[in-house]
């Protein structure tokens, strides 16, 4: 081993180490008190290297107190373990509160189950997933339902809990049938057969889109898990689109009409916390070079 080498190796600890101490930022701040609920907000999709994402499900819980959601959904392709890992994280190392859930997925449809232990596989019958969901207590919430998802979400569409109606394809271009207007079309619809989904805002976040970008706003009796759940087997969600137009509960919507709210967000990107977190950077990624170029350079 080069000394070359041993130094990047130690710089790269070092930054990592520097870097672990000093990320300290605050979480959410108390959630807001309004007409007796608790004002949650809330990213309800998110996932994790345990399939097609960057973070383990402890960084995503990290990164999620740093964008300062209350709540946190872990929604892992066709598995509930990661999201379970998170739960356990959070709740040892002060939040956000983390819903388990499952993107159960498969070609014809994508949807979400929250308030389930036990993970639910996907079947050719969508009607057989809902009703194991529902058999745990659990909730449905269509995952992006643009039109490619259709033939299998409409004719069980007044079975489904909720939908999401805010989601980053919203902020860009359509592309490839992912068009967000048939996210609104599907939600629609619904409310003119007279059934209101739980309306849903949530970020799909893998890694390069920014958690917390597409938020929920959960109106809970209490701020825990339990409160969360409840809120959204209930329907009292508000979600602000990118055009400001609110969708979910009318009185809660109404409310927010006359008293707007103020969200806790934080601005997007990751600024460093101090002059520790920025020698903590500096020294990551020259020990990060370091280590790759020797090494390249050794094989």
């Amino acid at each position: 081993m080069s000394a070359a080498f041993r130094a990047s190796l130690a710089a790269l600890a070092l930054g990592l180490t520097l870097g672990a101490w000093s990320d300290r930022g605050p979480g959410a701040p108390s959630p807001e008190r309004r007409d007796g609920w608790y004002v949650l907000e809330a990213d309800l999709h998110a996932h994790t290297r345990f399939s097609d994402g960057l973070l383990s499900p402890f960084d995503l819980t990290v990164h999620a107190r740093r964008q300062r959601l209350h709540v946190l959904g872990v929604t892992e392709h066709n598995m509930v373990f990661p999201a379970q890992l998170a739960r356990w994280f959070a709740r040892h190392t002060g939040g956000p509160i983390v819903l388990v859930g499952e993107e159960i997925t498969s070609a014809p449809y994508h949807v979400h189950a929250f308030g389930i232990e036990d993970r639910v596989l996907p079947r050719r019958s969508l009607d057989a997933v809902i009703d194991a969901v529902h058999a745990q207590g659990g909730v449905v919430i269509a995952a992006h339902p643009v039109a490619h998802f259709w033939p299998a979400l409409l004719p069980v569409r007044h079975r489904l809990d909720g939908a999401e109606i805010l989601h980053p394809i919203a902020l860009r271009a359509p592309r490839e049938g992912w068009d967000w207007a048939q996210m609104e079309s599907f939600f629609q619809g619904s409310l003119a057969q007279g059934h209101r989904l739980t309306a849903v805002g949530a970020s799909d976040y893998h890694g390069f889109s920014p958690l917390g970008l597409c938020r929920t706003l959960l109106f809970a009796r209490e701020p825990t898990e339990r409160g969360a759940l409840d809120a959204l087997r209930e329907g009292r969600t508000v979600v602000v689109d990118h055009r400001g137009v609110s969708w979910g509960d009318p009185a809660l919507v109404a409310s927010l009409r006359a008293r707007p709210y103020r969200s806790v967000a934080r601005a997007g990107g990751y600024p460093s916390s101090g002059a520790l977190d920025r020698v903590g950077r500096a020294l990551g990624l020259a020990g990060l070079l370091g280590v790759t170029f020797t090494r390249r350079r050794r094989s």
